[in-house]
C-alpha cells in the first residue's frame, strides 16, 4: 500500500502527507517577553523592590543584547497592582546590562528598581516631580566633577550634555529622570554612566528607555515622587514562579517528543528517497530495453542478428488463368518470332505457297 501510494503521488507529496498523519500537535512555544508583570509583582515573583511605590513601570527585553523593550504601567489599587498602560520601546543599543557592567559608553541600560523624582522638558504637562522647563543653556553633567549626572545651566564642557540640543530634536520633548547613579537610590560614582532618562524618540539608545511621546507624557502626568521603574531581561527581573517551572518542564517534554518524532521522520524519510531512486532507476531500465528492441535481448546480439545474410526472397509468381486452345504455348511464343502469333500475313507471302497436307503427315 505505501509503495502505491508513493507510486500516485510522488516522493514529495507522500512525505508531507506522512509527515502530517505521523507528526503529533505540538503547541508553539510561549514567547519569552512578561506579558503580565503586575501579576508577577503582587505574587512576589520581582527580583528587586519597589518599596511600596503607588506606580511602577516594568521595561524588560527578551534577552541580553534585545533592545526591544515591553514597557508596562502598573498602579496599586485595592490591595493590589493592576496593569493601567502597556506599550512597547527600546532600551540602550547593546541591551541591558549584566550586573557589574554599567559604565559610561557601553550603549547599555542599568538592570535593577529606580525611582523617579524629577523631570524634564519643553513644558511640565502637569506632573508632580520636580520639573526642569529647559533653555538653552540647560546641561546635564557629564564631566567628571560636582554636576556629574545632575541637571545644572552654563555652558558645560565637552562631555556635558546639551538638553536643549536634544529638545529640539524630539528626544527631550519630555522626559523622566531615571535615578540610576544619583541619590536617592544610591550614591553617584564617577564614570558609571550619567543621564539615564525615560525619554521619547522611539529608537535604541546610549543607555536611556526610549518610547512614543504620548507614553513618556502619559508617565509624567500621574507620577509622583517615588514611583519607580523595573528595567533589565525578563529572566533577571523575574523568579521562576512554579508555573513557569511547569511550563518549562512541559516545554522540554515536547521538545524531547518531537525529536524522537523527527527521528522516526528521517528514517522514513531516507527510506522513501531510497524507493523513489531505485524507482527512477528501474523506469530506466526500462525505457532503455524498449528502445533496444524486445525486452532483455542484448543490443549486441541484436545487431549480429541484423548483420547475417539473409535468404533472397521468393519471385511472386503470376496467377494462373484458364488456357483456350488455340494451338500453341506461350514458350512457343517466347522462342519464335516475338511478333504476335495471329499477326495476319501479306497476301504476297501467302501467294505461290501450297499448303501442306496435314493427313498425309498421319499416315
Amino acid at each position: 500500500m505505501l509503495l502505491t501510494l508513493a507510486r500516485r503521488l510522488g516522493l514529495a507529496a507522500t512525505t508531507a502527507l506522512l509527515t502530517a498523519l505521523l507528526l503529533p500537535p505540538v503547541s508553539a512555544a510561549g514567547a519569552q517577553q512578561e506579558h503580565d508583570p503586575c501579576a508577577r509583582l503582587n505574587a512576589g515573583e520581582v527580583r528587586y523592590s519597589v518599596r511600596e511605590a503607588k506606580r511602577v513601570t516594568f521595561a524588560t527585553a527578551e534577552k541580553y543584547g534585545a533592545a526591544e523593550t515591553r514597557l508596562t504601567g502598573c498602579v496599586f489599587e485595592d490591595g493590589a497592582y493592576v496593569q493601567e498602560w502597556q506599550s512597547w520601546g527600546f532600551s540602550g543599543r547593546n541591551g541591558f546590562a549584566p550586573p557589574g557592567s554599567m559604565w559610561e559608553n557601553t550603549l547599555y541600560s542599568p538592570t535593577g528598581s529606580f525611582s523617579f523624582t524629577e523631570a524634564l522638558g519643553r513644558s511640565n504637562p502637569g506632573t508632580q516631580l520636580e520639573y526642569h522647563e529647559l533653555n538653552p543653556s540647560s546641561r546635564w553633567g557629564g564631566e567628571h566633577g560636582a554636576t556629574y549626572n545632575q541637571y545644572f545651566e552654563g555652558e558645560g564642557a565637552g562631555a556635558d550634555e546639551n538638553l536643549w540640543r536634544y529638545m529640539e530634536q524630539g528626544l527631550y520633548e519630555q522626559a523622566a529622570v531615571i535615578n540610576w547613579n544619583r541619590p536617592p537610590d544610591m550614591p553617584t560614582r564617577q564614570g558609571a554612566s550619567f543621564a539615564i532618562f525615560f525619554h521619547a524618540g522611539y529608537a535604541p539608545t546610549w543607555g536611556c528607555i526610549s518610547t512614543d511621546l504620548a507614553t513618556v507624557t502619559r508617565l509624567l502626568r500621574k507620577a509622583v515622587p517615588g514611583d519607580r521603574i523595573v528595567m533589565g531581561t525578563v529572566e533577571d527581573v523575574f523568579t521562576a514562579s512554579a508555573a513557569a517551572s511547569e511550563a518549562t518542564a512541559a516545554v522540554a517534554r515536547a521538545e524531547e517528543k518531537a525529536a524522537a518524532v523527527q527521528k522516526r521522520l528521517d528514517t522514513l524519510t531516507t527510506g522513501l528517497l531510497t524507493f523513489g531512486v531505485l524507482s527512477v532507476l528501474g523506469l530506466l531500465i526500462r525505457l532503455a530495453f524498449r528502445r533496444a528492441g524486445s525486452p532483455g535481448k542484448p543490443r549486441a546480439a541484436r545487431r549480429r542478428a541484423d548483420s547475417s545474410p539473409k535468404p533472397p526472397a521468393p519471385e511472386p509468381q503470376a496467377a494462373a488463368r484458364p488456357r483456350a486452345h488455340t494451338g500453341w504455348s506461350p514458350a512457343e511464343i517466347t522462342s519464335a518470332d516475338p511478333s504476335p502469333p495471329f499477326e495476319k500475313q501479306p497476301d504476297s507471302e501467302r501467294i505461290g505457297t501450297p499448303r501442306e497436307d496435314v493427313s498425309s503427315r498421319n499416315r
